[in-house]
């Protein structure tokens, strides 16, 4: 049994983006996630320390706070997290740099909503099995220390 709604953290200082895709991901997933959406990164950043995410669909390029940064955070507080970065301008050295601190995906703006959204499709089914996975270890562990005890 799943504890509770996947969590999607949505970040972009672009504040019509946010608008869009919280509003696509609300009416395609609303009874899977819970969508939390930010146009500061800041405020995205202490969010995440305050309790992690499940999903991460984040902007490249932020002032003050980059996606690679935000992608960091979030994995040092659930190593399961799974994240997205959205960019406009695509580079190699980007590309590549996001998927050595470990993002799943890489969008390039203008989003198609379609792809979004079975991308993220993939990702709550990831995030799942993960919880499930630790679930399951933590359940087996319980057992075998009070078969011992």
């Amino acid at each position: 049994m799943i504890p509770k709604k996947t969590t999607l953290l949505l970040v972009d200082d672009d504040k019509a983006i946010t608008l869009l895709l919280k509003r696509v991901l609300t009416r395609t997933f609303d009874d899977e996630i819970e969508v939390v959406a930010f146009n500061d990164p800041q405020m995205a950043w202490d969010r995440i320390e305050k309790g992690g995410v499940d999903i991460l669909v984040t902007d490249l390029d932020m002032p003050i706070i980059s996606g690679l940064k935000m992608l960091e955070c979030a994995r040092n507080r659930n190593a399961s997290t799974q994240a997205m970065m959205l960019t406009g301008h695509s580079t190699q050295d980007a590309l590549l740099e996001a998927i050595e601190h470990g993002a799943i995906d890489y969008l390039v703006k203008p989003i198609d909503q379609e792809e979004l959204t079975e991308l993220v499709r993939q990702a709550i089914d990831r995030s799942k099995r993960w919880k499930l996975a630790i679930l399951s270890t933590w359940k087996n562990r319980s057992q075998e220390v009070g078969a011992k005890g």
